[in-house]
């Protein structure tokens, strides 16, 4: 009798996918959906249910959100907020295991989405306070790969159809690695203060929002219909000039084969590319703003559990580093402030506006070397020069990155580059990573690896 009760409920926890005809479009792109549902007879209503069972199926597997919205629309665009962002009335845990607290205000970014009409399906896993390892949540296009974080469940629900859109926060990569991870696009936004209102920052001079979709072109929709806060852009206004790093030739094969890919695509579509070299001094740069990074990120602990009454776990603790004095603290900030004056000078000296660079030195890690890894890399660490990769650039100097896969390799997974823009120029780079988006076609390869891992196998 006690197997027969046990059997009945779970026969009701466990939902089956639904209609199979949904399944390309759950996992497929925003634009043109509309002429695809027509043509797979699916009217609004069967639609809407069809998402609504996905979500609990998806992230019954992938562990992508932590709170799911039961009401929540399905009908038009969706978007998952990631855990450090608040939403009214629905807990904020920060990532941690145990806390959580109740918002009365909704953080303007999300704000935002919800007035052009996007609809809240859930909150995302984010990583323990931003520094914890991203452990928990399944990356559904390669599964043994990590998904990367701190933005974690944004990218898993993004790829798994949870949702269309997902709002993230980028510090040093937080949104972009686990994008490509994932094998889809992101975007970091132009730093500035005012967009990180009712978000835990855990660098505040290097924090910004994070966009996801699953391709650069919805993306691009989603700009169109409402720019997060968009700042005056004073570059380039005609085709961009696109140059790659020299500093990063150290990238692994893998990685540079990734960029030379979407080199040669470029050429084709008539851009001009050139290589230029940072200065040693900007270059190395980089381990100055994970520093930065890490002296922030004591204070904010710190700050967290006093005001909070929460201990972080030890493994988030991990990732700190010893405590700086207040006379390195201000040393890192004018370092910051001199990178971030010093870039647009040197962009405009080179002629150049779009850097190109690999996402990371070396393609995505696998869960097993990952796992229980601090996220924050320390100068002892054996791989800290790949640990601190290419990402930083972008974060010390406020600017815009677009994150997109240009290749996926069957063993190592999707090998992404970013789009390194002037502050403000998102539109520019919106532009050009759909034009390239459309020459590499590797989106549909993401959707039926994604729907083989959550359903066996891919619809005809």
């Amino acid at each position: 009798m006690s197997r027969a009760a046990a059997l009945r409920y779970l026969d009701r926890a466990l939902v089956a996918p639904p209609d199979e005809r949904a399944v390309p479009l759950l996992l497929g792109p925003v634009a043109g959906r509309d002429t695809a549902l027509a043509d797979a007879g699916l009217d609004r209503a069967t639609w809407s249910e069809a998402r609504r069972a996905w979500v609990a199926h998806a992230d019954r597997l992938t562990r992508a959100l932590r709170w799911v919205d039961p009401l929540a629309d399905h009908g038009g665009w969706t978007v998952t907020v990631k855990d450090t962002i608040d939403v009214a009335g629905v807990p904020t845990s920060l990532g941690h295991a145990v806390h959580r607290h109740h918002p009365a205000v909704t953080a303007d970014a999300a704000a935002r989405l919800r007035e052009i009409g996007l609809s809240v399906v859930g909150k995302a896993y984010a990583t323990e306070l931003n520094i914890g390892p991203p452990d928990q949540a399944l990356n559904p296009a390669f599964p043994d790969l990590s998904p990367g974080g701190s933005s974690t469940g944004s990218a898993v629900s993004v790829a798994a159809g949870i949702s269309d859109y997902a709002l993230a926060t980028d510090v040093l990569g937080s949104a972009r690695w686990p994008a490509a991870n994932c094998g889809i696009a992101g975007l970091r936004v132009s730093w500035h203060p005012a967009r990180l209102a009712g978000v835990l920052p855990v660098s505040p001079t290097q924090d910004s929002i994070g966009l996801m979709a699953r391709t650069v072109e919805d993306l691009r929709l989603l700009w169109l219909r409402a720019p997060v806060a968009p700042l005056p852009h004073r570059g380039h206004t005609g085709r961009p000039v696109v140059a790659t790093v020299r500093n990063a030739a150290s990238a692994a094969p893998p990685m540079a084969g990734a960029q030379e890919r979407v080199v040669d695509v470029l050429r084709d579509l008539g851009f001009t590319v050139r290589e230029i070299e940072l200065p040693e001094a900007m270059w190395s740069a980089r381990e100055l703003a994970w520093e930065l990074c890490a002296a922030d990120v004591a204070e904010v602990v710190a700050e967290t559990e006093a005001r909070l009454g929460m201990t972080i776990s030890a493994t988030a603790r991990a990732s700190l580093r010893e405590a700086v004095t207040a006379g390195r603290h201000r040393e890192l900030h004018d370092a910051q402030r001199e990178f971030r004056a010093a870039m647009p000078t040197f962009l405009d000296k080179t002629g150049v506006d779009v850097m190109l660079l690999p996402v990371s030195p070396s393609p995505p890690k696998r869960v097993v070397d990952r796992a229980g890894r601090p996220t924050l890399p320390k100068p002892a660490d054996a791989d800290y020069t790949d640990r601190i990769g290419y990402t930083p650039i972008a974060s010390f100097a406020g600017m815009p990155a677009l994150v997109l896969p240009a290749v996926v390799d069957d063993e190592l997974g999707p090998l992404a580059v970013q789009f390194v823009g002037r502050a403000g120029g998102e539109g520019a780079l919106l532009d050009l990573g759909v034009a390239v988006e459309h020459r590499l076609g590797v989106s549909a390869t993401i959707a039926a690896r994604v729907a083989t891992t959550l359903t066996g196998r891919w619809p005809c």
